[in-house]
């Protein structure tokens, strides 16, 4: 199934850099990266259209990016 996934992430333009199966409430993270939310939203709704999969995402800014929105926040003020 993983094979598989990362086969549908790459032909909708998302690279998967890591997955990793672990313990506790969640039974996996998959990282990826994708050119833009929607992106990463329609493949997600593709896995879990399958029906034995629930996802929760997670938005995750870098440094840069993080450094852009305190940039914004601060002229808000």
């Amino acid at each position: 199934r993983a094979a598989a996934f990362a086969a549908a992430a790459e032909k909708a333009g998302v690279k998967v850099s890591a997955q990793y199966w672990t313990l506790g409430e969640y039974d996996g993270v998959i990282v990826l990266d994708s050119p833009d939310d929607e992106t990463a939203t329609s493949l997600m709704l593709s896995l879990t259209s399958l029906g034995n999969v629930r996802t929760t995402t997670l938005r995750a800014f870098s440094a840069a990016e993080m450094q852009n929105i305190v940039t914004k926040e601060s002229k808000l003020k």
